[in-house]
């Protein structure tokens, strides 16, 4: 099948993160798709979410494992119908990730048994990737490389920050707002420690991002307007680089805000080093293959890549060069899924 017409298919089942069925139905459709190419394939599971690996040859070990992930974020029912625009191919999932799943799998189905490659296709990235961990876990990886399609176009991303989701919360002591002398308002305490801690994290222009950050993203505080309240909570997200330890940072934000701390989540730093021989050689077959320069990048944000961070063989992450990931824009341009299907292909079939 082309591969607009397999990415048009994918998207019509809609598979949001939450509705784990529509993911599920999409995991048979594209199995048996894989299947009838020619290609080994095992369904496995966590919980009631399949997921879903395919090979050129026997084994959950290829020299070269893939990634992508079949879920996506909601959006109108009219976004899951694939449109064109010019030059440009728009619509749910077609720059994340549904995009990157059809080129993987009409490549792994080009390449054959000639090449020695397979893929896991994750199926709840959006919402922290327990299904990439449990590929991991069941011992899928990749022997030379793991290539993760879910990054920046025309790039090889190298390393991602990883999280840390903590929870701040100041006590004090209840009393009647109109008589705040007789108590101690926790709001208050939790404003003076956020911003002591705010000093700790240095302004980060774009361009030079690769420093550890932090964002206050929820607060919670009161009940009624006129009772001085005596919990306040505020939840940080901390984007850490190599240079910091997720216990480091408790300790020294325990320190600075002098109110108790709990983790909501962490999730592991990936990086690997650039001039790892694998990543060279792929680097420049992207380039030879797109017949650009490529750019060496670092991730912000996460990818399942962090869960197969743990073997020996380096990971690289790339993708479509599309835009409007997770808006009502979201695109690729249809010529970039020929070409980067056919850059994999020359990459799966060199020696």
């Amino acid at each position: 099948m082309d591969t607009v017409k397999l990415l048009a298919q994918m998207m019509s089942f809609q598979p949001v993160t939450a509705d784990a069925e529509r993911v599920n139905r999409l995991v048979d459709f594209l199995g048996d798709y894989l299947r009838r190419g020619g290609l080994h394939v095992k369904v496995e599971k966590l919980g009631r979410r399949k997921i879903l690996f395919a090979g050129t040859r026997p084994g959950r070990t290829p020299a070269v494992l893939l990634n992508a992930h079949l879920d996506v974020i909601p959006a109108p029912d009219s976004m899951f119908k694939l449109r064109r625009q010019g030059r440009w191919l728009l619509g749910r999932g077609t720059d994340d990730c549904l995009g990157n799943c059809a080129i993987i799998a009409n490549t792994l189905i080009a390449a054959g048994a000639a090449a020695d490659a397979g893929a896991v296709f994750s199926t709840d990235e959006e919402t922290g990737g327990a299904t990439a961990a449990r590929m991991a876990e069941l011992g899928y990886g990749g022997r030379r490389m793991i290539l993760i399609m879910d990054g920046y176009g025309y790039a090889v991303a190298t390393a991602q920050k990883g999280i840390l989701a903590l929870r701040l919360r100041a006590r004090g002591k209840a009393c009647h707002s109109s008589t705040p002398w007789k108590g101690e308002n926790a709001i208050d305490r939790l404003m003076a420690a956020y911003q002591r801690v705010r000093s700790a994290f240095p302004a980060v222009r774009a361009g030079d991002e690769w420093h550890t950050t932090m964002s206050a993203n929820i607060i919670q505080a009161g009940t009624v307007f006129n009772r001085v309240p005596d919990t306040a909570e505020i939840v940080l997200d901390i984007r850490y680089t190599e240079k910091d330890r997720p216990s480091d940072l408790i300790k020294k934000l325990r320190r600075l805000s002098g109110l108790q701390i709990e983790k909501v989540n962490e999730s592991p730093l990936m990086f690997c080093d650039e001039q790892a021989p694998a990543l060279q050689e792929f680097h420049a077959c992207m380039q030879r293959g797109l017949r650009r320069k490529i750019a060496w990048k670092r991730m912000n944000g996460a990818t399942d890549a962090r869960h197969f961070r743990a073997g020996k063989a380096p990971v690289a992450i790339i993708g479509l060069p599309g835009g409007g990931a997770h808006a009502m824009t979201e695109r690729v341009p249809a010529a970039g899924l020929r070409q980067y299907e056919d850059m994999l292909r020359g990459y799966l079939a060199a020696p």
